[in-house]
């Protein structure tokens, strides 16, 4: 399950929260020290919600950035995307590698860039919606 983790600059550092995780937050002065912490954070997180036999909330939210204009108004906006290689992507889909070039080329995902293949969480989506897999 891949969560969303939100990292804001503050007067002493830096501060990082999980949207769909309420409650796991973490700190420090650096990034990479808010990002390690934030993994233990979220480890602990999810132990105590086993522990207390709660479940664990499916990860659903999603970010965007949006481009302004000189004056304010939204000129374009896209979606943040995280790249997988095609081995990572099949791994994450549950198919071979090969399988996933052939749903590259049968749904029109991912993209070639020079000998390999990229996808994107949208591509996992679109093959989630057109019921190729029983994801």
């Amino acid at each position: 399950m891949d969560y969303l983790i939100i990292i804001e600059k503050t007067s002493t550092g830096f501060s990082a929260y999980a949207p769909d995780l309420p409650g796991c937050i973490a700190t420090a002065q650096t990034v990479i020290g808010v990002r390690s912490r934030m993994r233990e954070a979220i480890e602990f997180h999810i132990e105590g919600l086993q522990l207390e036999g709660l479940p664990i909330p499916a990860p659903t939210s999603k970010a965007f950035f949006f481009d302004l204009g000189q004056k304010g108004s939204v000129k374009s906006e896209r979606r943040v995307e995280t790249l997988y290689d095609i081995k990572t992507f099949a791994k994450k889909v549950g198919i071979s590698p090969s399988t996933a070039r052939v749903y590259a080329h049968r749904y029109k995902i991912g993209q070639k860039m020079g000998r390999g293949w990229v996808f994107t969480d949208a591509d996992f989506e679109t093959l989630s919606s057109r019921h190729a897999l029983a994801l």
